[in-house]
């Protein structure tokens, strides 16, 4: 079963990685043809971030069904050892952006209520996802104060793309034998980003998406919000973020229920090239 799930977990991640190759193809393709008010160079952003991660929801494996609402701190507590690894590149050229969106995390909850309330269930997974998709500029605005190395424009990008989610679950009640499995699933999604500069070296933005519609999840959906300030760090552009994210997925198959939201602050950083 899990060599099965792993093969198809690389497969997947091997459309993925072609897709992403796809979107290089596409912003030099849109080069004759920039759109008003953008830059037709080529740039080039890396991100990473530390999610502090809490969830909310139900997760259920045929009759074992655990209520997964568990804060940061809850799970901080629950896992002997937190790991998580989470990143964003984004490259474009003129008014087309591709982006690839990645998260890795095994985490842990201990003691959530099941059916009713009665017993306790252990809940342990680890977790891969991966959004990718292509964004186009409709609106590029002027900035607020004097231009700096790393400012930014106001600007509005809308975005079409994908959500990969694998999973490698175990829910471990007290009472019975422990239920396990390996799922992995792709969702369309659909956004919009903002980002609205506020000084010469501070600047806002939110983005979020909805998806899903029935292909896999019956809805899938993320809202990011963080405050960027824009500095120099070994004579390298960079941005520092903080802010909030939250990613919620209502997908059944069979007997498997994943209702969950993933939320937490988030504080990272950006270098631009």
């Amino acid at each position: 079963m899990r060599k099965h799930s792993l093969m198809q977990s690389a497969s997947s991640i091997a459309i993925i990685l072609g897709l992403s190759l796809c979107f290089g193809a596409a912003t030099q393709a849109a080069e004759e043809a920039p759109a008003a008010g953008t830059d037709s160079g080529w740039h080039f952003d890396m991100k990473s971030w530390i999610w502090l991660m809490g969830m909310k929801g139900t997760i259920a494996i045929g009759p074992v069904k655990a209520d997964a609402d568990a804060s940061f701190g809850d799970v901080l507590k629950a896992s002997d050892s937190l790991l998580a690894f989470s990143g964003r590149i984004e490259a474009g050229k003129g008014p087309f952006t591709g982006y690839i969106d990645g998260m890795w995390a095994k985490i842990g909850v201990d003691n959530r209520s099941g059916p009713l309330g009665i017993g306790d269930i252990d809940v342990n997974q680890e977790m891969g996802i991966v959004d990718f998709g292509l964004m186009y500029r409709i609106y590029d605005g002027p900035l607020l104060g004097e231009r700096q190395p790393a400012n930014h424009d106001s600007s509005v990008d809308v975005y079409v793309g994908g959500r990969y989610m694998t999973l490698s679950l175990e829910l471990s009640p007290a009472v019975v034998a422990a239920r396990t499995l390996d799922k992995d699933w792709v969702d369309p999604i659909i956004g919009i980003k903002l980002v609205q500069p506020l000084t010469d070296k501070l600047h806002f933005e939110i983005w979020g998406d909805v998806g899903g519609f029935g292909v896999s999840s019956d809805i899938t959906w993320s809202a990011t919000a963080v405050l960027g300030y824009d500095t120099k760090i070994f004579d390298l552009d960079m941005t520092l973020y903080g802010g909030y994210r939250a990613i919620g997925w209502d997908f059944t198959d069979g007997g498997f229920k994943w209702d969950v939201i993933l939320h937490g602050p988030t504080l990272g950083a950006t270098i631009w090239f």
